[in-house]
């Protein structure tokens, strides 16, 4: 081979993977040059958010839990049936009740009304308490912030309501599970008076056929009679049923005053505000370098026509 030949020939291929140990070793450099910016801002943030979280007011958290007594699953039950055979169709309603859990899903929408809250917002006074709330409606979005409500795989519904003073926040899980209840006996009080009326107009309706009873067979005028005994026992029963004031819920866990309050996460806002920074920092890096890089390649001498080239004055 001629040394022509060999000069003319293209150069050997680059070992595969050489650009990008190249092009990571030049990050890495350029990481390490400014590695003090970077620390630097690390720091200040991370110092700059402990600060900040540890000046922020205490909050504290008090938490109920609820279940649906059997009881009165049972009671609705048979209120919710008929005469006869409608008993079968309701115990069949409980055990579709019971097993899907939607009870507890009625509490949480009762829970979650807007009524509940107006009643809340009312009794503690939480458009002065929640400052920079001009109306209900920003009383009632600050008060959903502050509460939790969950429903557990047991069938349990959970409120926890988060507030800077800690007799206020058990008063108010307290009252959550005052309105509910009251909300449960006024709609179980309605169920018992509908069925105390339709059993009252339908023994009206037997009287007046027994008033005839002499026209009767004898055969229906017994099936009447035996119609008749059974309504007045169940009306009677549609009565007491009205009359009761039993709780509509068991509270498992009953509020109470929190002696500690709610962790600020001092530590974990810390970490993530100085990787947070650290990410700036070494975007801020490539940026600056980027821009000496390219003032450097830049052509900065200024070129006369048809003369030499001239260079910049030196400001210096």
């Amino acid at each position: 081979m001629t040394e022509s030949q060999a000069t003319s020939q293209p150069p050997a291929a680059a070992r595969p993977g050489a650009d990008d140990e190249i092009d990571l070793l030049d990050y890495l450099r350029v990481i390490w040059r400014y590695r003090r910016m970077i620390v630097v801002l690390c720091g200040l943030a991370m110092v700059a958010t402990v600060v900040l979280t540890m000046l922020q007011p205490r909050r504290y958290q008090a938490s109920a839990t609820i279940v649906p007594p059997l009881d009165v699953l049972q009671r609705q039950s048979s209120l919710s049936g008929g005469l006869g055979g409608l008993g079968g169709l309701g115990g069949a309603m409980l055990r579709g009740v019971t097993s899907s859990g939607s009870v507890t899903s009625v509490y949480v929408e009762i829970l979650q009304s807007r009524e509940v809250a107006d009643v809340l917002v009312d009794r503690f006074d939480l458009m002065n308490v929640y400052k920079r709330v001009p109306t209900r409606a920003d009383a009632r979005r600050e008060l959903g912030k502050n509460t939790r409500i969950e429903t557990t795989t047991d069938g349990a519904v959970k409120i926890a309501v988060t507030d800077l003073d800690p007799n206020r926040c058990a008063a108010l899980a307290t009252a959550y599970v005052e309105e509910l209840d009251r909300r449960n006996r006024l709609l179980s009080v309605g169920e018992a008076t509908s069925k105390r009326v339709f059993l009252e107009n339908r023994l009206k309706e037997v009287e007046a056929r027994l008033s005839k009873i002499d026209q009767l067979p004898s055969r229906e005028a017994r099936i009447q009679e035996m119609i008749y005994q059974t309504l007045v026992q169940e009306c009677e029963l549609a009565k007491m049923e009205e009359a009761k004031s039993m709780p509509t819920i068991q509270v498992l866990d009953r509020p109470v005053p929190p002696e500690l309050g709610v962790p600020r996460g001092t530590v974990r806002k810390g970490v993530l505000a100085g990787v947070a920074a650290g990410m700036l920092g070494v975007f801020v890096a490539f940026t600056r370098e980027y821009v000496v890089q390219a003032r450097r390649t830049a052509p900065g001498p200024h070129v006369r026509a048809g003369g030499p080239t001239v260079a910049p004055a030196d400001s210096t």
